[in-house]
């Protein structure tokens, strides 16, 4: 069986780099961007991941555009990971097209409890 693919978008490279080894050593492979443009054209390009997990603070369009247009594309699951704590913003999010929402700073469990949750409701539509 093939390991679960992850797009993980996040222009911080801090973050990307803990979450890129969390995730890998939980199985799964690990597909970066940095901007919502450079998400947008690995999400075409690098064909298909299971979820995406996606800032919405970055360069260019940001997230919630990103969010959007991924959405228009194909029905996977996106997490949004975001230090953006308002209810409103949380709102927009999924307004967007997110699947769920998750404040930073978090903790691991917590992290890879909703994607095995959000990967489990996506099978399940299937």
């Amino acid at each position: 069986m093939n390991a679960p693919r992850i797009l993980l978008v996040d222009d911080d490279l801090q973050v990307s780099r803990a979450l890129r080894l969390t995730l890998t050593s939980a199985g799964y492979v690990v597909v970066e961007a940095r901007t919502g443009e450079e998400a947008l054209e690995r999400f075409q390009a690098e064909g298909p991941v299971d979820i995406v997990l996606l800032d919405l603070k970055m360069p260019g369009i940001g997230g919630l555009e990103a969010c959007r247009r991924m959405r228009k594309l194909i029905n996977i699951p996106i997490l949004v990971i975001s230090v953006l704590r308002d209810p409103e913003d949380r709102a927009q999010a999924l307004d967007a097209g997110a699947d769920d929402y998750l404040v930073k700073p978090f903790g691991i469990q917590e992290l890879l409890s909703h994607i095995r949750t959000q990967r489990q409701r996506a099978a399940g539509l299937e």
